[in-house]
């Protein structure tokens, strides 16, 4: 089951607002629920990310232009208690991001995981000694308590999203709309 929360009036209403040289940059975070995790909702506090039109900026950086960050929240809910693993499906920017544009990129970190109450820490599902919440593609992090997996029925933490564009992208002479999304997963067996 997919849940879709982009919506369009918004899309072609940042298209006709545009004005020549100028960016509007949207983020998408979409759920979907696995058939296995059909006993788990999972949501996202603001399902879109929307960073309004853009000016030229008068002194790149040489990393790239940093829209800034974001924070959102993500929960998941289950009837019953079990393991929970996380993860996002975007195109990939490279092994740590994920497309923004098309020379752009966004990363993503959880904070603050909560499981029942109580703080726990996040890992790679393929490395548990790796400590951390950065999503990276094609990566699943799973809860852990003390080192060992745990589990619960309601999980909680905040998302950053950094979003950097290319001085490249940054640099328009008409108007462009940039767009990166994907979708938040529940992993089956945490």
């Amino acid at each position: 089951m997919k849940a879709n929360f982009m919506k369009t009036q918004r899309r072609s209403a940042a298209k006709s607002a545009l004005t020549s040289g100028m960016l509007a940059a949207v983020v998408s975070l979409l759920t979907v629920f696995e058939a296995s995790a059909s006993e788990c909702h999972l949501s996202v506090s603001q399902p879109q990310i929307d960073y309004g039109l853009l000016r030229p900026v008068s002194k790149p950086e040489a990393r790239g232009t940093f829209l800034g960050k974001r924070m959102v929240r993500v929960s998941v809910v289950c009837a019953d208690a079990r393991f929970i693993a996380l993860r996002f499906m975007g195109v990939p920017a490279d092994g740590q991001g994920f497309r923004f544009g098309r020379e752009g990129r966004f990363d993503l970190t959880l904070q603050q995981p909560v499981l029942d109450g109580q703080a726990i820490e996040l890992a790679p599902m393929h490395n548990r000694a790796e400590r951390g919440g950065h999503l990276r593609p094609d990566q699943a992090l799973v809860l852990l308590k003390a080192g060992q997996p745990v589990s619960g029925r309601v999980f909680s933490a905040q998302v950053q999203i950094d979003t950097y564009l290319s001085n490249a992208a940054a640099s328009v002479r008409d108007r462009t709309l940039l767009e990166g999304g994907g979708r938040f997963e529940l992993v089956p067996g945490g």
